[in-house]
């Protein structure tokens, strides 16, 4: 049996609100490890909203979701897994709950922010628990009709002040992004590394080497370079008791299950935190609209803050606002 794993993030280009990097791990037989698991669980899974017959929709968040707080796709697929992971556990009804699903350490963040503090780990979520039990019956037993197990579902937000702190220290937001995907390919390698382990990541920006990183990361583990090239960059690391590999991916949320699924679970996350968010302002400012965070909206909300003269003290920059 080999075990999948897929990474990918949300918010890396928003200049509000967290920066996501999620992680899905899957048991899959040696035979299937190169075929479509689209194909594979087409029973109770699809790629695309339309003619989906009630199977569970998994793609790149960006394709499935519907906009600020539209984000009804991407809950139903991320609390469908958890309730597939632990079947004999209710969904989570808090983004507490959710968070510690996730294994997310975060929630010791959020004291220092106006609009997660005292608010936040109770957040409700509002979903339809029959349809999730539903979705979730369909992809355990078309999981187990092919001998496949979701093994683990998790994410890293990291918040404003966070990211500010470790952008000033090495001053390139990749190797911020690097350093967070790294949290969980480190958390598979200690959990998974005895396996066949293959660990996909969708690939970050323009670059097409990752050798040192992966050696700064496993300074232990022999790395041979399998192949790097504009699409796909692939490496080995092995020793007497472990050996694995690692693909990043032009597209990876596009070709491969595991890595939408983290996608999705990235974005959901991310689009509580930006409800928490905007609410918080929508209290102190009815008028004000809400946003995304991403460049030019997050600008614009910004600009609105000082036109509608909100007080300052209210929302701390340093808190609210990226370095880059």
């Amino acid at each position: 049996m080999a075990v999948l794993v897929g990474i990918d993030e949300a918010g890396y280009g928003p200049i509000l609100g967290p920066l996501v990097v999620s992680a899905a791990a899957f048991e899959i037989p040696d035979d299937l490890l190169t075929n479509s698991m689209w194909d594979v669980l087409r029973r109770s899974v699809c790629k695309k909203l339309a003619g989906n017959a009630g199977r569970l929709a998994i793609n790149d968040s960006k394709k499935l979701h519907g906009g600020l707080g539209k984000y009804e796709h991407l809950q139903r697929a991320a609390l469908t897994c958890l309730k597939t992971l632990t079947p004999h556990t209710p969904p989570p009804q808090t983004l507490g709950q959710l968070l510690a699903a996730l294994q997310a350490d975060c929630l010791g963040t959020f004291p220092q922010y106006p609009w997660y503090n005292g608010r936040a780990a109770g957040w409700p979520l509002r979903y339809d628990s029959d349809s999730i039990a539903g979705s979730a019956n369909a992809l355990t037993g078309d999981l187990h009709d092919h001998q496949m197990r979701l093994l683990a579902l998790w994410s890293c937000p990291l918040e404003v002040a966070q990211y500010n702190q470790m952008v000033e220290a090495v001053d390139n937001k990749a190797s911020v992004l690097f350093s967070q995907t790294s949290n969980l390919l480190f958390r598979a390698y200690q959990q998974f590394g005895r396996q066949n382990l293959h660990i996909v990541i969708d690939k970050q920006g323009g670059r097409s080497h990752y050798r040192q990183n992966l050696q700064r990361l496993f300074p232990h583990l022999p790395l041979k370079i399998l192949k790097e090239n504009d699409t796909c960059s692939s490496y080995q690391m092995a020793d007497a008791s472990h050996s694995f590999k690692v693909h990043f991916i032009v597209k990876g949320d596009d070709r491969q299950l595991p890595v939408a699924l983290a996608s999705m679970v990235s974005k959901y996350v991310r689009e509580l935190f930006m409800e928490l968010v905007n609410e918080y302002f929508h209290k102190h400012c009815p008028q004000l609209q809400p946003t995304a965070g991403y460049y030019t909206d997050g600008h614009r909300f910004l600009n609105d803050l000082k036109t509608l003269q909100l007080d300052p003290a209210l929302y701390p920059l340093h808190l609210l606002l990226r370095q880059r």
